[in-house]
């Protein structure tokens, strides 16, 4: 790929970035808060959903302001950036391995879905123009699609 084929970065508002992260998680925390309140038996009653989602809304923030953070700074937005985020992500969680862990687990997502959605511009090889009339290939091709469409 040469740097005339590079996307553009478009540089992101790291605060925007995590109040919308932080809404996600809000949403998120208060469902997934919702289900532990019912299956679990607990003191606090039907104030258990609110109490229970902050933890929730600090690892969404928490990751949205690094990931854009580190864009930022490195002008790029590829897994990278979301295994820092994620990273932050752990920390926030207190543990080393949790960074680590969800690092790595959110990076690769974001690598496999760049790759999914084609995200650096990634040209398919070229086919044949034209191909061999006398291939018993491309008889049978026509065969199945004449059967198909009729």
């Amino acid at each position: 790929m040469s740097a005339s084929d590079a996307p553009v970065y478009h540089p992101r508002s790291p605060v925007g970035a995590a109040f919308n992260a932080a809404g996600f998680g809000a949403v998120s925390g208060l469902l997934m808060s919702a289900v532990q309140n019912s299956l679990q038996k607990h003191k606090g009653g039907a104030m258990g959903i609110f109490t229970r989602t902050g933890s929730t809304i600090a690892l969404f923030r928490a990751f949205g302001y690094v990931d854009a953070s580190v864009a930022n700074s490195r002008n790029k937005s590829d897994a990278w950036n979301g295994a820092a985020g994620g990273c932050a992500s752990g920390l926030v969680i207190g543990a080393a391995s949790s960074c680590v862990g969800l690092g790595a687990l959110i990076g690769t997502f974001q690598a496999a879905g760049s790759e999914l959605l084609n995200q650096r511009g990634l040209k398919p090889k070229p086919v044949a123009e034209k191909p061999d009339p006398e291939s018993p290939l491309l008889a049978s091709s026509q065969e199945r699609r004449i059967n198909f469409f009729k």
